[in-house]
């Protein structure tokens, strides 16, 4: 199967999630891109050469080392982040693991933003510390902290770009020029930004992951993830893909590909909602506090004006009254749907305590800016009136 590796330089973002990958030829007519379901295929001194020297794209042996139509989407991925290469893997997850394991072993020292997906910091701190793998959490936007712990010495820089679930902005060409003069490889998992509202590659990061499942899919039915950056810094993760076989699927890449089509219309009423949805919330009397990059009122406000194209499509919210009222309010909803994912077509509302951050204990999740109350919303592109009715009675109740 051939795809388009067509210079995408001069396309937009818009034209590149349609065109960017697959290009149907006279050759192969298929207008969308193909499913190549198959599980080996035959091999050549080509491709077995290109999989022992790394080349990611030409090792077509095994799907676990590299698949057509896999591959398609990696160019379609790439060309959007404005990488020279991506991997698929088959969650977020797995893309976060790889990511990691292919800069770290024991000895290695981590510096961490503390405020993380909790399975992430799950990963960080009860897997890879009885590895020996050290991780200290600190306020990576703090520049004093952010000088502290790199000066003890450091392999690795982690960190998201809009943090989960209390959405700070990283300043990311600053972290990334520190961590780079202390011999670091930054990673930052761009997962609520997508490609459309930032490219961390071009502000000084060496890998961005994304989970795939959110946004980039879009449909609420696709698990993915995806490593982004040079071929060089790519090899490494390529290895471990092989190793670790957490290959994504190739129906499940064709699914991507589908939903990477209409990621533009559906990030513009992401956008939209979201910010109808914070100022509904700054104004509602039983909303303690609310926490979304557009508002003046949130911390990183100013670095969302100048590092994001848009404020994104996740809000946050402390109702009064605790989890408990938290809780109870969620479950009134009629529309919106509690679920711990994000990024899809509907509203999705989870409470971290129960979810997304649960292996914290109640101090911790304090210490990550995760107080009783907290609500994570992903607005979804429903019409923005019946949503905010809809968080009126559920909080009326």
């Amino acid at each position: 199967m051939s795809t388009a590796h067509a210079s995408s330089s001069a396309l937009h973002p818009a034209t590149l999630c349609i065109h960017a990958g697959w290009r149907a030829t006279p050759e192969r007519k298929d207008v969308v891109l193909p499913i190549a379901q198959a599980a080996t295929f035959l091999l050549d001194d080509a491709s077995y050469a290109a999989m022992l020297e790394g080349r990611i794209d030409e090792a077509e042996i095994y799907t676990r080392l590299g698949n057509p139509t896999l591959d398609a989407v990696q160019t379609k991925l790439a060309a959007l982040e404005g990488a020279e290469h991506a991997l698929l893997f088959a969650s977020g997850m797995a893309a976060i693991h790889a990511a990691l394991l292919s800069r770290v072993r024991t000895g290695s020292r981590v510096v961490a933003q503390k405020e993380l997906y909790g399975s992430a910091w799950d990963l960080l701190e009860n897997f890879l510390r009885p590895l020996g793998v050290a991780t200290e959490f600190v306020e990576l936007n703090d520049p004093a902290a952010r000088k502290a712990a790199l000066a003890q010495g450091c392999d690795v820089v982690y960190c998201e770009s809009v943090s989960n679930p209390t959405l700070a902005v990283a300043d990311l060409p600053a972290i990334a020029k520190e961590a780079r003069a202390a011999g670091a490889v930054t990673i930052v998992d761009a997962t609520f930004a997508t490609p459309l509202l930032q490219k961390p590659l071009e502000l000084g990061a060496d890998l961005v992951v994304h989970s795939a499942t959110k946004y980039l899919a879009g449909h609420s039915d696709v698990i993915g993830g995806v490593v982004l950056g040079s071929r060089e810094r790519l090899k490494p993760v390529y290895r471990w893909l092989q190793l670790a076989g957490g290959c994504m699927d190739p129906h499940a890449a064709f699914l991507l590909d589908r939903g990477l089509k209409t990621l533009p219309l559906r990030m513009k009423a992401h956008v939209e909602n979201a910010c109808e949805l914070a100022r509904f919330f700054g104004r509602h009397p039983k909303v303690e506090r609310v926490l979304y990059p557009g508002l003046e009122s949130h911390p990183s406000h100013g670095r969302a004006r100048t590092l994001l194209a848009g404020p994104g499509g996740m809000v946050s919210c402390v109702v009064r009254g605790g989890d408990a009222a938290a809780l109870a309010c969620l479950r009134r909803l009629k529309l919106a749907l509690e679920a711990s994912s994000l990024g899809g077509a509907e509203t999705l509302v989870s409470a971290p305590f129960n979810t997304s951050h649960a292996r914290l204990s109640p101090a911790q999740r304090a210490a990550a800016g995760i107080p009783p109350g907290f609500l994570r919303i992903s607005a979804g592109i429903e019409d923005a009136r019946d949503l905010v009715r809809d968080f009126e009675q559920a909080l009326a109740g």
